[in-house]
């Protein structure tokens, strides 16, 4: 069993939401005899990585530029700079099925010379609502960059139907986005994200402190966090932990001026895992219900009692392990009734009937296997 997987990025180490679900499914995949053949786009500071060799049977890495020359394409940028005539070269040298990791990277879907293969789909999220909420919350004082978001979202709406049109599978990482692309595509399944866990690892007793986390780069995570302690942690002292990947000066200065607020700069995966473990709550929200909630995954493998809004859990089918609360006052209410009772076993294994089934890596490559014509 032979699948070449063309990553939008190289996905180790993998450090951020999108990585982490490639590099996952490619060890659940590698576990199951799948000899992966890897694809990645090279960027940023992102290296070829050793580590990779351990699951893969072949590796091949593209430069990608970002010239601002594509900007003027009609294709999205994210596609249009993953557009690599090597890359094409390799695929046709074999008859072996294809998996496209998000539409950055089938923009060679509709090739002729990959009409007889089998092309799989992997929608990270809906692309174009994504870079249509990200244009929103992007600040009027940065208008280059809210215009670029914004002409993206279209030319991604506008592409969406020639993408779905040629891939043979669409695989949604959302019960959410499952709806909106079955609508458009009978053949599309869901199957969740991949993920670091195996077993439910979750503290008995009480933790520390209240936990947000997140790539805080990302604009719904800064949005998040400023809300969060303006309308939510302003009202009282509970202790406050941001964590999370190139956080703005802006943010750091919010911070600064809260003596019961901590910011937690970059931690790596161990340090990330021993602030989940060591949380009383895990308060995580959102502005958009489309896409992967990988943190929420990880806080409720790793952590104690988790505190979400609507949008962080729709189409997850995980409400019932968590407190699902919309308002400031709500939260507030919550965060106060749960610091200090401890975390009991029968919460574990509501947990572990859910988690080690619907969300075993283990099983939904099998699943995955399953949608693939060998």
């Amino acid at each position: 069993m032979v699948l070449h997987i063309v990553s939008f990025d190289i996905p180790y180490p993998a450090n951020y939401g999108g990585v982490i679900v490639i590099f996952n499914q490619i060890k659940a995949l590698h576990a199951q005899g799948v000899k992966v053949i890897l694809h990645c786009y090279q960027y940023g500071d992102r290296t070829p990585q050793p580590e990779l060799a351990n699951y893969c049977h072949e590796i091949y890495y593209y430069k990608r530029s970002r010239s601002l020359f594509y900007q003027v394409s009609l294709l999205p940028f994210i596609m249009r700079t993953r557009q690599s005539s090597a890359l094409l070269k390799r695929l046709r040298k074999d008859q072996y099925p294809i998996l496209f990791e998000g539409m950055h990277t089938a923009g060679l879907i509709w090739y002729p010379s990959l009409r007889s293969r089998q092309k799989l789909l992997r929608m990270h999220n809906i692309e174009w609502q994504y870079y249509e909420s990200l244009s929103e919350l992007t600040s009027a004082t940065a208008p280059l960059e809210k215009a670029y978001y914004f002409s993206e979202s279209i030319k991604l709406q506008r592409l969406e139907p020639k993408v779905l049109l040629h891939a043979d599978e669409i695989i949604a990482i959302s019960g959410t986005d499952e709806a909106y692309y079955r609508a458009l595509k009978a053949n599309t399944h869901y199957i969740p994200a991949f993920h670091p866990n195996t077993a439910v690892e979750s503290q008995l007793g009480r933790g520390e402190y209240v936990l947000f986390h997140g790539k805080l780069s990302v604009p719904d995570n800064e949005l998040a966090a400023t809300w969060l302690i303006e309308e939510v942690f302003s009202e009282f002292d509970i202790p406050f932990v941001i964590a999370g990947m190139d956080p703005s000066d802006r943010l750091r200065e919010l911070v600064s001026q809260h003596d019961h607020v901590r910011l937690i700069e970059n931690p790596d995966e161990a340090e990330m895992n021993s602030l989940l473990t060591k949380a009383q709550i895990n308060l995580l929200v959102s502005s958009q219900s489309s896409g992967v909630k990988l943190k929420l995954i990880n806080a409720l493998f790793r952590g104690r009692f988790c505190i979400v809004n609507d949008h962080m859990v729709r189409g997850t089918g995980l409400a019932k392990l968590c407190y699902v609360r919309n308002s400031a006052a709500a939260m507030r209410q919550t965060i106060e009734a749960l610091i200090n009772v401890p975390f009991e076993q029968g919460k574990i294994a509501e947990r572990r009937a859910i988690l080690e089934v619907e969300f075993s890596n283990a099983e939904n490559a099998k699943k995955l296997m399953s949608l693939v014509k060998w």
